[in-house]
């Protein structure tokens, strides 16, 4: 029996085997006009030269989206809005835990530049996705994707940020597999992956990356 409604607590646990990534520091060095220093940086070299939103360091792979509504879409054409990724499956548990936080961000900013696309790796076919979808009430697209297709188109870009786990860790590095579920990305305004995670996600942990990667600067009040 599926759950009547997505804010019903379904499934539980962490739900996925660890990933092992050694963390990192990473730095950028820009040469100040009129400086003969370096100066060490964690973003870029002054407001003036910043992309509000373009904060992504790897692009993401183009891919064909088989939404359940029978239309086909390219990923890369959600450039110019914030895509949050998500690889799940109906028979994942800690999956089934993170959808309602993603529709209650997709009813919060649809409106604002945020996309929120669900990728179903189920074999059970597109028919039983759909019902399920309608019984837990999600309303974001939703597109059909191969494991094994899936996995072949992310696991070839490298170097990219991720969190594991239960998602307070700061970013290790890793390469784009979706073998893990659930896997979930965060793409900027210009296509960039800004972070990888691995592991289910709550409203609260994405949201500030969100916002910011939206350019939204106001505080968020307490919910």
């Amino acid at each position: 029996m599926f759950p009547q409604t997505v804010h019903r607590a379904i499934g539980g646990g962490i739900g996925v085997a660890p990933v092992h990534a050694g963390f990192i520091m990473s730095h950028v060095l820009h040469q100040c006009v009129g400086a003969l220093a370096l100066i060490i940086l964690t973003t870029t070299c002054g407001d003036s030269e910043r992309h509000p939103g373009h904060l992504g360091t790897v692009a993401a792979p183009d891919m064909t989206l088989h939404y359940l509504d029978g239309r086909d879409g390219e990923l890369s054409s959600l450039k110019g809005r914030v895509v949050l990724l998500n690889f799940w499956a109906t028979w994942c548990p800690p999956c089934r835990t993170e959808l309602p936080h993603f529709q209650d961000l997709y009813q919060t900013y649809k409106d604002d530049g945020l996309v929120v696309v669900g990728v179903s790796m189920d074999e059970g076919g597109s028919e039983f996705v759909k019902r399920f979808v309608d019984e837990v009430g999600l309303t974001y697209p939703i597109a059909m994707g191969p494991a094994a297709e899936m996995e072949r188109i992310w696991s070839r870009i490298e170097s990219v940020p991720t969190v594991t786990g239960f998602g307070h860790e700061p970013p290790g590095v890793a390469n784009g597999s979706v073998a893990m579920m659930p896997t979930t990305f965060i793409i900027d305004r210009a296509g960039m992956i800004y972070e990888k995670h691995v592991g289910p996600r709550t409203r609260a942990q994405l949201e500030p990356k969100l916002r910011m990667l939206m350019g939204k600067e106001e505080h968020l009040t307490a919910r």
